[in-house]
Parts: C-alpha cells; sequence; structure tokens
C-alpha cells in the first residue's frame, strides 16, 4: 500500500477477520454430521442480510435478536430439528471461537507500529470476551460496537462512528475486514482499506476496490511492518 505515512490506527472487522466463525462446523458436525460449515456459512451470511435489511428498512433489531433470528432461519432453511438448549450454546459460541492460527502472532507485529481497534457490529462485551478467551486482547485499545448506536455497516455512518471513536481523520486509519462487502463499505466512506480474502471468494462487484488484497493477517503484517 501506498501513503502509509499518515497511518496511525487500524481499525479490524472481529468475525470472519479475527475470530474464526466457520470453526463451530466441527461442533455442530456431531450432532447434524456434514452439516456443520453449510449451516455456519448460511447463518453467517443471513445475519448479514438482516443487518443491511435492518438498515434500509430504518428498524433497528438488536444484535442478539438479530442473530436468533438468522439462527431460527438456517435452522428452517436446511430442516435441522434444534432444541432451544443447543441453540443457546451455539450462539453463544462467538465468545469461545478461536481466532485464525495467525492472528496472535500478525496482531502483535502490527500493534507494535499501529494502535489497533475492532470496529464491528457485535456486542463488545462479546468481543472482550472472544479477545481475553484468545489471549489477544492486549493488543487493542479499543473494542467499538457500532450495534449500541442502532446502526449496521455497510451504512457510512456506521464507519464514521469508527472515525469519531478512534479519534483520526479517515486517511489515518486502515480498515481490514475478511467480508468483502464490509470491505466495499469502508471503502466507500473513505477508509484506505484491506480485505483478508481468506477462502479464495469473489469481490463484490460494486465499482470499487480494496487497496491491498491478503490472503491472511499475517500477509497483511508482512506488508505493513517495514
Amino acid at each position: 500500500m501506498h501513503g502509509l505515512s499518515s497511518v496511525r490506527a487500524i481499525a479490524f472487522d472481529y468475525y470472519g477477520t479475527i475470530a474464526n466463525k466457520i470453526a463451530l462446523a466441527a461442533e455442530i458436525d456431531t450432532m447434524f454430521p456434514g452439516q456443520g460449515k453449510s449451516f455456519c456459512k448460511l447463518w453467517f451470511a443471513q445475519i448479514q442480510r438482516y443487518c443491511f435489511q435492518s438498515g434500509l428498512m430504518k428498524r433497528h433489531i438488536p444484535w442478539s435478536e438479530l442473530t436468533r433470528a438468522a439462527f431460527r432461519f438456517t435452522a428452517d432453511e436446511l430442516s435441522m430439528d434444534i432444541d432451544d438448549a443447543t441453540r443457546e450454546r451455539w450462539i453463544e459460541a462467538d465468545i469461545r471461537l478461536p481466532v485464525y492460527p495467525e492472528a496472535p502472532v500478525a496482531l502483535a507485529r502490527l500493534a507494535k507500529y499501529f494502535q489497533l481497534h475492532v470496529l464491528s457490529m457485535g456486542s463488545a462485551e462479546m468481543i472482550e470476551k472472544s479477545q481475553e478467551h484468545a489471549g489477544i486482547s492486549s493488543h487493542f485499545q479499543s473494542i467499538i460496537s457500532i450495534e449500541r448506536h442502532k446502526v449496521y455497516k455497510p451504512s457510512k455512518e456506521a464507519y464514521e462512528i469508527g472515525i469519531h471513536e478512534i479519534g483520526v481523520m479517515p486517511n489515518e486509519v486502515i480498515f481490514v475486514s475478511g467480508n468483502s462487502f464490509d470491505a466495499i463499505g469502508a471503502k466507500n466512506y473513505g477508509y484506505p482499506t484491506i480485505w483478508v480474502r481468506r477462502y479464495d471468494q469473489s469481490l463484490d462487484q460494486l465499482g470499487l476496490v480494496p487497496d491491498l488484497i491478503v490472503k491472511d493477517l499475517a500477509a497483511m503484517a508482512e506488508e505493513l511492518c517495514h
């Protein structure tokens, strides 16, 4: 990336970027063999879709309700009969999901050069517990949850909250996400952006391209830390 001299901070999306949402698939497979990955991918995608719909309708749905609604949709779509206790255990798994293998070392390296922050639609408490469980909380200076502002990504208001709470100009912070819509949304707002393209998925074709595309956080640290 060019023009990094003014960058002081990095704002990360969390789930799908640092924490591995798909890791729950192995646990789901113990009850529904072979369906774990499909369930995780559809559930995560449906959460995002409900965020988009909520924003367009200007009808805010709290994150906890939205997550449960997406869970019920996914279970119905895949014809999986999931009892209440199991549903709650899998929803609460967000605090114990593993981070991607390279994340701890890469974050430690990046923290020597930049202020690190989280800018997420998830609750701050949930992310804080996840960071503690993964042993990475010391690398971050703040967790910014936009959910409490009753807006969701990829609205411009969501990314503007990050700028205000970190206390920087848009060109002073890089936004990083493993989700194409999120990287594009941040680029649309005005952030320099990095897309962590872990699964060789296609970029959303909306005329905006991230400033840097990497395969994982280790590759990103290699690019930024010199």
